[in-house]
């Protein structure tokens, strides 16, 4: 079972950053719960894509785990953020609508990985080197 910060929670709204390196969900209560990525030390992680958002708005959150991302959207980057390797990870957050897919990227030399960091993870927040710091200028998502 997903313990997740957002599972039992309501999401009415969600924005992304506009460097691509958080994403914000604003709650019924309007309560705000923001995801960061990480990467670890000579890496960069990005939000890629996002996948079916209109199932997240104004719908409980079942559940919200890490996915293996499906090979169709383990396409070419849209961004310049490739270096030698590149990692394809998924978040996936089920609701009684169906189901949202956050498609986010680490590239690295070939050792390094990436996650999203919730603000009860172990881990929340950083970047070694500042790299994956958001300016967290927000762009909401339209369903």
């Amino acid at each position: 079972m997903s313990n997740n910060i957002l599972v039992g929670k309501t999401i009415k709204k969600i924005f992304l950053a506009d460097d691509r390196k958080a994403i914000k969900f604003v709650l019924d209560n309007n309560d705000s719960i923001i995801a960061r990525c990480d990467g670890d030390c000579c890496s960069h992680t990005w939000i890629e894509d996002l996948i079916n958002p209109e199932n997240a708005i104004d719908s409980e959150v079942l559940s919200a785990d890490d996915i293996d991302l499906p090979e169709e959207f383990q396409n070419k980057t849209k961004t310049d953020n490739y270096e030698e390797e590149m990692l394809y990870y998924g978040f996936a957050i089920v609701t009684n609508k169906g189901k949202f897919t956050i498609a986010y990227r680490n590239s690295s030399n070939g050792y390094y990985g990436g996650n999203l960091s919730w603000p009860d993870n172990e881990y929340y927040y950083g970047g070694v080197h500042g790299q994956n710091i958001s300016k967290e200028n927000w762009v909401e998502v339209i369903e």
